[in-house]
């Protein structure tokens, strides 16, 4: 008994060590920064997240925070501050991604996710994650006035989402190899763990209907994590160097993308009419753009609302162990309209977020949810046996009757600690990415229609082109962020 007290002492500790997310969910962490950042107080939100940051920082949750420094800081016009923080994620990143898949510190903490739960393991971001930095890092570029870097940031984009895609294939395939290892330790436990019992059971209703709705989102997602918002910045890159056939190329990954765009579908037209070629029958009946792409352009992004979410729900299989769902928020500001120099535009979708996110949530939930399971059923398994075992000890009378509860207590509040899901995610993220073009106005001046009061918009004079990012995330503070873009 007093092995099995200093056993559990030493998981708690390491499992504190390895993150605090263990015991308290990083959706709680996160809720007084996300209040205030509705609230529209991003400095405070920056702060607590700041705070957050330190506290966790060399442990596994670093990442996690670090994520949200970086959206913060892009989003109070604080540049350097993204960008220093943004490589710091993406060093951590990789510093998870190079760590043989079995290393002494990996292995241990492999052991921590059946003894406590997933929030052992160091977050590595997910997919989506991973293209939304080099998104967010192009930009801050351009907020620093350094086309240089905005160039090169997008054309590293382009190789990796290659390599994002080879390193999701490792990870895959490494959470089946721990999903076999973990039923093959435990044979009897992975039978019950694959039981759909729990499907018919009332009490999972809510969460049945969390999945389904995001089974649902999930078809939106456009395959192999794919964000348009990156490749549409690729091919304004090339183009705006008169690269108009890699462009070209751009632009026909984004249509295969999104076929039902129209705006997609000008843009795909526009690049193939520069580029001398030939356009598909399906596409005759498009106009291209009766304005330059090249120059005297305005380009703006509408990031609006506030991305997924993870919360912890509960499941009864029939013991009842924590599970993530992904929590879809309303939109509330979902139109825009551009207006300046006599021409207007509605914005379009570019990239649906939410289905990025929702897309590769269902495709990895099937394993992470049967050694969920696994784990669960371990840890009552532990505390059958150590009730058993008391039982067969030749104590008596109430000193056993006290150590039967005091152990029974002990185990209890030690499941009860570690039944905490993993809702570990970038949470300062827009719900999705819109799109609106139009020439340069003459007056310089735009206005902006939709959001809850009238923007008006003074572009530098010395600009050929701009960017116009529309941060609205939120519509207590919206943020509109001109990058200007030189005529070349």
């Amino acid at each position: 008994m007093r092995l099995a007290v200093r056993h559990f002492a030493l998981v708690a500790l390491l499992a504190l060590l390895a993150g605090c997310s263990t015991i308290v969910t990083s959706e709680k962490q996160k809720r007084p920064m996300m209040e205030q950042f509705i609230g529209g107080q991003a400095e405070s939100a920056l702060q607590l997240a700041q705070k957050k940051h330190d506290s966790t920082e060399g442990k596994g949750d670093e990442l996690v925070w670090l994520l949200e420094c970086g959206s913060l800081q892009f989003y109070l016009g604080d540049y350097k501050g993204a960008l220093a923080s943004f490589r710091r994620c993406e060093a951590l990143i990789e510093e998870y991604d190079e760590r043989a898949l079995v290393s002494l510190q990996d292995t241990g903490n492999e052991a921590l996710t059946v003894l406590s739960n997933d929030n052992a393991l160091p977050y590595r971001g997910w997919c989506r994650d991973r293209v939304a930095l080099g998104i967010y890092k192009s930009l801050a570029y351009l907020g620093l006035n350094n086309e240089q870097g905005f160039r090169a940031q997008v054309k590293r984009m382009r190789g990796e989402h290659q390599k994002i895609l080879e390193d999701y294939q490792k990870f895959f395939e490494a959470e089946q190899a721990r999903l076999e290892e973990a039923k093959s330790k435990n044979e009897e436990v992975a039978k019950k763990a694959y039981s759909k019992d729990y499907l018919n059971d009332p009490r999972n209703q809510a969460f049945l209907q969390d999945m389904a709705a995001t089974e649902e989102v999930a078809h939106r997602g456009y395959g192999n994590f794919l964000n348009p918002a990156s490749l549409f910045l690729s091919a304004l890159s090339l183009l705006r160097d008169g690269e108009w056939d890699n462009a070209r190329i751009e632009f026909s990954h984004l249509y295969q993308a999104m076929p039902a765009n129209a705006t997609v579908k000008q843009y795909y037209v526009t690049a193939l009419r520069n580029s001398r070629r030939d356009i598909p029958a399906a596409l005759k009946g498009v106009k291209p753009f009766d304005f330059p792409l090249d120059r005297d352009c305005v380009y703006v992004l509408f990031a609006h609302d506030l991305t997924a979410s993870f919360e912890q729900r509960l499941i009864y299989f029939p013991l009842m162990f924590a599970w993530p769902v992904c929590v879809f928020h309303p939109a509330m500001l979902n139109s825009l309209t551009v207006e300046g120099g006599g021409h207007s535009c509605t914005a379009v979708p570019l990239a649906d977020m939410d289905g990025i996110l929702a897309q590769e949530f269902s495709r990895r939930m099937p394993a992470r949810l049967t050694r969920t399971l696994i784990s669960a059923l371990i840890k009552e398994a532990g505390y059958i046996a150590t009730m058993a075992a008391l039982d067969r000890s030749d104590n008596g009378g109430s000193s056993k009757a006290v150590l039967k509860l005091s152990t029974a207590v002990a185990w209890k509040t030690y499941q009860a600690m570690f039944n905490t899901a993993d809702t570990r995610g970038w949470f300062l993220l827009p719900k999705e990415i819109c799109l609106a073009q139009l020439p340069m106005p003459s007056s310089r001046k735009l206005t902006l229609r939709g959001l809850p009061s009238e923007n008006q918009i003074e572009l530098p004079e010395n600009c050929g082109s701009a960017i116009v990012y529309v941060n609205a995330m939120t519509p207590a503070k919206i943020q509109c962020q001109v990058f200007p873009l030189p005529n070349h």
